[in-house]
């Protein structure tokens, strides 16, 4: 009490005008710390974004709502991470890199992870040539698959080999990156492919660019 009693004896005895300045001066102070506070507390959440595809869909979909979540002036924000291919981007989400991840179930290490949004369901397809010969898995006997998107899929060829016993028909599955599929399949070295994909137009236009119209079936 009496140190606040002393205090007070000597601001009696200042000038009217230190006076006035020194409480100027603390009013500025108090409104400084009130609107960084503000700022601070109603500054946009940024969320960190990771994301991979081989025709950059789902980096063009994740960057569009991101400006929608800006223009409409949202809480969160999103920062896109293009990984190149979901395989990288589940990495990303298990090493901690990124709070959030496109990516397929089936893929990289989720065990931490949970669904915000399902996006869409893939389809696993067989798709052979026209005028191949092969008609339904018994057929695949002695040939080789092309496994579109390589890594990524190894866990879905590893459920066909055991479900189907494809070791033991001497199926052969080799990894093929998009851009190799179309010379793989006029050389001969594929007899068909493995393909994990939407069923959407857009997808299918893409899977038979890979015959360049010579038509297909699965």
């Amino acid at each position: 009490m009496s140190t606040v009693l002393h205090a007070e004896k000597i601001a009696a005895r200042l000038p009217t005008w230190v006076r006035i300045v020194l409480v100027g001066f603390v009013v500025v102070i108090a409104t400084a710390v009130a609107l960084l506070g503000y700022r601070y507390f109603t500054a946009p959440t940024t969320l960190t974004v990771a994301a991979g595809s081989y025709d950059g869909e789902a980096v063009r979909l994740l960057k569009g709502i991101g400006s929608r979540l800006a223009s409409t002036k949202s809480s969160i924000r999103l920062k896109v991470i293009d990984t190149g291919h979901a395989l990288a981007a589940a990495e990303a989400f298990s090493a901690g890199k990124v709070d959030l991840a496109v990516v397929r179930a089936d893929v990289g290490d989720l065990s931490e992870a949970r669904t915000v949004v399902l996006v869409t369901h893939g389809v696993v397809l067989m798709v052979a040539p026209r005028g191949s010969s092969i008609e339904s898995m018994a057929d695949f006997t002695g040939k080789s698959i092309g496994v579109v998107g390589g890594e990524i899929n190894h866990r879905v060829v590893d459920a066909l080999v055991k479900e189907y016993d494809l070791a033991r028909t001497r199926v052969q599955f080799k990894d093929l990156a998009p851009t190799d599929v179309q010379q793989a399949l006029h050389s001969k070295q594929v007899n068909a492919l493995l393909v994990v994909t939407p069923l959407t137009e857009r997808y299918l236009s893409l899977l038979r660019n890979f015959f360049q119209g010579s038509g297909s079936r699965s």
